[in-house]
């Protein structure tokens, strides 16, 4: 009869019953898997963050979206890659054709909401819902955008609260361009719009789209002066790093509305 090795006992001699096998074999697949998954959704945020560092090329903030939407595909609860689509596809409906805008800017404007549904204190998510709120309203026009009104108000209340000098006074940048472009009637208040835009410039003072929309405030009232200092400003630059496609459009806007008021 054979005996037991010397220092194993039959216990120790028995095999792994096959369920058990089973299970952490299958439980090591996953956490491969999830890793693998986890690798792949970071190349992918890293490959649309290059996309949107290339975004005064036609196309490049589209493709940016398109591959945060793919990493929602995969990781529905990715924050990050909802509230950034929404930021690409900001820049790519207000720089698309007029007749494409509303429905980029509608995408726009459900990827914020998608940020801010995964994190209801999603400070990113709920500045740009109302961003795109904003846009999404002007290219639809003020008169059948004024139910959006309201919801871009709550929006920058958030943002004021949690962090007034959050994007460098966005909160009130988009209060005072929103107080400005409104109907008198629907609550537009030009002396709002400068309160606010004057508070963005104080909080950006580089931010030079702070300027730029305060200056058409005060060209619109006749503070020919105070316009053109500001104007003067933005042409000056320089551009703040990581803002250069924005600055080459603020820039631009500056000297032609500087030739218009001389």
């Amino acid at each position: 009869m054979l005996g037991i090795p010397h220092g194993l006992n039959r216990k120790e001699q028995a095999p792994m019953p096959i369920f058990k096998f089973l299970a952490t074999l299958t439980a090591a697949l996953l956490l491969a898997l999830a890793a693998s998954a986890q690798a792949l959704a970071s190349e992918m945020m890293d490959q649309a963050a290059v996309l949107y560092s290339q975004r005064a090329e036609a196309g490049k903030a589209q493709q940016a979206a398109d591959v945060y939407g793919k990493v929602l595909q995969g990781d529905p609860k990715n924050e990050e890659a909802a509230w950034r689509r929404s930021q690409a596809l900001y820049w790519a409906g207000t720089h698309a054709p007029e007749k494409e805008q509303v429905g980029i800017l509608e995408k726009a404007v459900e990827a914020a909401k998608q940020a801010v549904a995964i994190n209801p204190q999603s400070l990113p998510g709920h500045y740009w819902l109302g961003v795109c709120y904003g846009v999404y309203g002007k290219a639809k026009g003020i008169m059948k955008s004024l139910a959006l009104v309201d919801p871009i108000k709550e929006e920058m209340a958030f943002v004021t609260k949690a962090k007034p000098g959050y994007e460098e006074g966005g909160a009130y940048r988009v209060l005072g361009r929103l107080y400005f472009k409104l109907p008198g009637l629907a609550g537009g208040s030009n002396s709002k719009a400068v309160e606010n835009l004057k508070k963005s410039v104080e909080l950006g003072p580089q931010r030079w789209i702070n300027h730029l929309y305060l200056a058409e405030v005060y060209l619109a009232t006749d503070k020919k002066a105070e316009a053109q200092a500001l104007l003067k400003q933005i042409i000056a630059g320089p551009a703040q790093t990581g803002l250069e496609p924005e600055y080459a459009d603020w820039k631009a806007e500056a000297e032609k509305m500087l030739k218009q008021a001389d």
